[in-house]
């Protein structure tokens, strides 16, 4: 794995960099999102499907093996399930979304906040860390069929971490959901559209077609290595 923003196994996440850069305003870059198809999309801020299917599969159900859940509880929106985590597992302070621009001679706020990375009705997902500081992880937050949301910690893979075959993996920084696809093609059928957290059984690859890079993952199919990484939890 050679580093953040070239890097195999996994999209490329410069996660809360930055840090005060103080030229009259202290701008933090604290989070690049790469958005694309899942096919090797470029960066991009907005969120679009990742390899999208019509229908996402949420997290686990092609691997019957359901996500730990960091916070237990369930709450009444995602805001809330962050909040709760950062204040009962992280011990410290939730300021809620990370500043952009602080003020000429503001102090840089204490305690954790979050980048968004995808938010809808059914999901929402989000970086984790302190204020210009590298992101511990991402929150992937969810709700039941009554509307109560949980949420699901997925620590960032170390630096030198690598997809390995024989080895778990994990869809990661996938905005709403990853393709994965029957074939290591984009002309292939898509299986299923699985969520951040989805983790599986490295069963084959690397198999380079269409500008992409594949891992083939057991019970779900082929998908982009973008967006796939060694699996934290």
């Amino acid at each position: 794995m050679s580093n953040w923003l070239d890097r195999s196994g996994y999209v490329t996440i410069a996660a809360f960099v930055g840090g005060a850069l103080i030229a009259g305003i202290i701008a933090v870059v604290f989070v690049l999102v790469r958005d694309g198809d899942g096919d090797g999309g470029e960066p991009a801020v907005t969120a679009t499907p990742v390899e999208a299917a019509a229908t996402p599969t949420p997290a686990g159900t092609a691997t019957q093996q359901p996500l730990p859940t960091a916070a237990q509880r369930s709450f009444a929106s995602p805001d809330e399930a962050v909040a709760a985590f950062v204040t009962e597992q992280l011990d410290s302070i939730y300021i809620g979304e990370c500043p952009r621009v602080l003020s000429p001679g503001q102090e840089p706020p204490a305690g954790h906040c979050s980048i968004e990375l995808y938010t809808s009705d059914w999901l929402a997902t989000y970086n984790v860390g302190r204020y210009g500081t590298e992101a511990l992880g991402e929150a992937v937050v969810s709700p039941d069929d009554e509307g109560n949301w949980s949420l699901t910690f997925l620590d960032f893979p170390p630096l030198d971490a690598t997809i390995t075959t024989g080895a778990d993996a994990m869809v990661f920084q996938a905005q709403d959901c990853l393709r994965f696809r029957a074939e290591p093609t984009t002309s292939a059928a898509v299986s299923s559209c699985q969520i951040d957290g989805t983790r599986a059984r490295v069963a084959g690859g690397p198999v380079s077609a269409d500008g992409i890079t594949w891992w083939q993952l057991d019970g779900l199919g082929w998908a982009s290595e973008s967006y796939l990484a060694p699996a934290t939890n």
